[in-house]
């Protein structure tokens, strides 16, 4: 459907997570929403798996030092069908606000690198995980399935995407996104370092300067969409929790300041500065995507599909499959079995005693973007 809704505000997270305490993750992230929703935004878009925070300690620690950090991070991942999901669909419908959250969530004995968007009414319009986990992830993580893979929701604020992390970078899923229509996207990362923690043969794509300020513009510029790319932030308290004794503690410095927004064109819109947390801004016009994909749509007119075609497959692949009363193979949604198919129940003013925050900061972005902070 045409989008009802096409001049708004949107706002990306830049904060830090609730490490290894599922609890805390849920308060700020419904802390956000509602700053989010005080502010006017109809969209806000978190980092990826906000909940419980991203392992980054993975990334430097060796089998035996992880798993006590495994350990801890399995037991506050975030179950789908669970009351902390509940409250925080429940801080979307009470602010009428789209969320774009990303989480840990642990599906029985395994966790993903998931997504959902929750639309206004508390309902979740799209679920998805990450296809694979990126390198030493798959310590943490597991695949997504073909019918947690589609990465486009159609809503009345325009066609708006998800991926998470170096998906944003893979041509394979930005071509589907494309032909889907996409317009608004969230490029959802972690906590990254700077390109001064590069230690050689380490590559330059794997640190966050790339892919703040080359993979996010080229998203926006190759599919003609705004790109809000929220990344987490690390206080010197969050370094001190992912890591292991005897192993040296970090500065968090050249963790923070990574977030970014562009514009269809792949225009910088806005980027906090390196000491900011809070929310950054945008006004979205969707009318501003016209001319860039009128020059330039690459999943309609500016393609050849007499030429170049993606074979995409949305199929749930099972491992046992069950015969059904027909006698063919029984089938099922992945967003049925972990409940977020489930409606929420009727609004009873109470967020865990989590209210609407008024935003008690405000300053001008160090581009066009407006911030608020905490």
């Amino acid at each position: 459907m045409p989008a009802q809704i096409k001049k708004y505000k949107a706002a990306a997270v830049t904060a830090e997570p609730g490490w290894f305490d599922l609890e805390l993750s849920v308060q700020k992230t419904i802390k956000w929403i509602n700053e989010a929703g005080a502010a006017g935004c109809r969209l806000v878009a978190f980092p990826e798996v906000w909940i419980p925070g991203y392992p980054y300690w993975m990334w430097k620690i060796n089998y035996q030092q992880s798993l006590p950090f495994l350990k801890a991070y399995r037991e506050n991942s975030l179950p789908s069908d669970s009351d902390e999901m509940r409250r925080i669909r429940a801080a979307a419908r009470e602010n009428g606000i789209y969320v774009s959250l990303g989480y840990s969530e642990i599906d029985m004995a395994t966790c993903h690198l998931a997504q959902v968007l929750i639309g206004p009414n508390g309902d979740v319009l799209n679920h998805r995980r990450k296809i694979k986990p990126t390198h030493v992830e798959k310590l943490v993580f597991g695949d997504g399935a073909g019918d947690s893979f589609e990465p486009v929701v159609d809503t009345d604020i325009g066609r708006v995407g998800q991926l998470n992390c170096w998906e944003n970078m893979n041509p394979f899923l930005k071509a589907y996104a494309c032909s889907l229509g996409e317009q608004v996207h969230v490029a959802a990362w972690p906590i990254y370092p700077d390109k001064t923690s590069l230690n050689y043969p380490d590559p330059y794509t794997n640190v966050s300067d790339p892919n703040s300020d080359i993979v996010s513009p080229a998203y926006a510029i190759e599919t003609c969409t705004y790109v809000l790319a929220p990344f987490q932030r690390l206080s010197q308290e969050g370094v001190a929790k992912n890591t292991p004794p005897g192993v040296d503690v970090e500065t968090p410095e050249r963790y923070n300041g990574h977030t970014r927004i562009y514009g269809p064109d792949g225009s910088l819109l806005a980027k906090p500065g390196k000491d900011f947390e809070g929310l950054v801004f945008v006004d979205i016009d969707l009318n501003e995507t016209h001319l860039p994909k009128a020059l330039a749509d690459f999943g309609g007119h500016y393609m050849r599909a007499d030429l170049i075609r993606l074979l995409v497959d949305t199929r749930r692949k099972e491992l046992i499959t069950h015969a059904d009363t027909d006698s063919g193979i029984g089938s099922y949604s992945t967003l049925d079995r972990v409940g977020l198919s489930k409606p929420l129940s009727e609004p009873k003013a109470d967020v865990r005693g989590i209210k609407k925050v008024v935003p008690r900061t405000t300053m001008e972005g160090e581009v066009n973007g407006v911030l608020n902070g905490t």
